[in-house]
């Protein structure tokens, strides 16, 4: 009598199964992970020379596109409102609990997007009615949602800065806030630096709070170098960095009881 499975059978049936879980790990891996997550309270190799002043004190993280079950894990010691500041300006929500930028239905697909579009929704194609949106899926999460409009490789007009500053001055002491953008880069590193300066100026220099942003693992929003195969080039580059020295010098006028609005200061100060 046959045996139902010879050894070489089941040594080639392992060894598929496993060559298969080895690749939807690689696939989805970073579906469910945050890879640019960073929060004031992280510790650097070395902040010498740098202010921390008020640093600690800012209860607030940034990253890329928010996968819940990690930022639940990494947040799990805050016991206060919990409030996801959206800075994506692209089409964006989630299938499935995955962000759709997993997914590449924000631009064009590369072969490695098609193929977890067809593991996930059984389709190659963009698929808008599997979509729920970010405010649907942090409510379900048991956050607070907050959509702002920033730009990084260009300058925000000026009523866009205004609602940021009167966001940030309605925020309750007691909440956290979560920055996030599509990568956790640019827009997150620059809604950061804002809250840092709203925070910590003038007792804190600019030049500290942007490198002590950097350390943690933001962007360096002074380095105006541009980078090889980088989407940024000089001009957006020189404009981010003065518009951060503005800012700085906008919320000191601010606080020693100057304009109160950006939209009114700004003109005045170009």
């Amino acid at each position: 009598m046959k045996r139902p499975f010879s050894k070489k059978g089941i040594v080639i049936g392992f060894c598929g199964s496993f060559f298969v879980l080895i690749l939807l790990f690689c696939l989805f891996f970073d579906a469910f992970y945050e890879s640019t997550f960073r929060s004031m309270q992280d510790k650097v190799s070395s902040l010498a020379g740098v202010d921390s002043g008020g640093l600690r004190e800012m209860r607030a993280s940034g990253g890329n596109s928010v996968r819940f079950l990690d930022l639940k894990w990494r947040l799990s010691h805050v016991d206060r409102p919990v409030i996801i500041v959206d800075a994506m300006s692209e089409y964006h929500g989630y299938i499935k609990g995955i962000p759709t930028s997993f997914l590449a239905y924000h631009k064009q697909a590369s072969y490695k997007h098609l193929l977890r579009r067809l593991i996930l929704t059984g389709s190659i194609n963009v698929h808008p009615e599997l979509v729920t949106s970010e405010e649907e899926e942090v409510i379900k999460h048991g956050f607070a949602y907050k959509k702002v409009d920033i730009g990084s490789s260009f300058v925000s007009n000026d009523e866009d800065v205004d609602k940021i500053i009167a966001f940030y001055d309605s925020v309750s002491p007691d909440a956290w806030l979560h920055f996030h953008c599509s990568h956790g880069k640019g827009r997150t590193t620059l809604l950061l630096v804002m809250l840092d300066i709203m925070k910590n100026a003038p007792r804190v220099s600019i030049g500290d709070i942007v490198k002590r942003q950097h350390l943690l693992g933001s962007e360096n929003l002074f380095n105006t170098e541009v980078w090889k195969n980088g989407t940024y080039n000089k001009a957006m580059l020189v404009q981010r960095k003065n518009f951060v020295e503005k800012f700085y010098k906008f919320i000191c006028q601010r606080k020693a009881g100057g304009i109160q609005v950006w939209s009114k200061w700004h003109p005045l100060n170009k």
